[in-house]
């Protein structure tokens, strides 16, 4: 499931054009134990934050913060994007 990192990634793409990777940057963090961690994405455009996620894998997690970056970002840019 990449759905909200892919729908990121063209926002990005159709505001920034090719240098769209560039303005993107992720932080992770791992909570918990061995068996049972925790781990946090944090989604940064421009060195500011627009997303952040938990899950009880990497994927899960960076997931989860690229919907709340991407609905962020739809808010934002609105008028921009039209």
């Amino acid at each position: 499931m990449v759905e909200n990192r892919m729908g990121l990634n063209n926002l990005l793409q159709q505001r920034f054009g090719a240098s769209a990777a560039t303005h993107l940057r992720w932080e992770s963090v791992r909570n918990g134990t061995d068996n049972k961690p925790t781990w946090i994405f944090i989604a940064y455009v421009d060195d500011i934050e627009y997303g952040r996620g938990s899950g009880s894998d990497k994927g899960t997690a960076k997931e989860v913060a690229a919907g709340a970056a991407l609905r962020q970002l739809r808010r934002q840019w609105a008028h921009l994007l039209d």
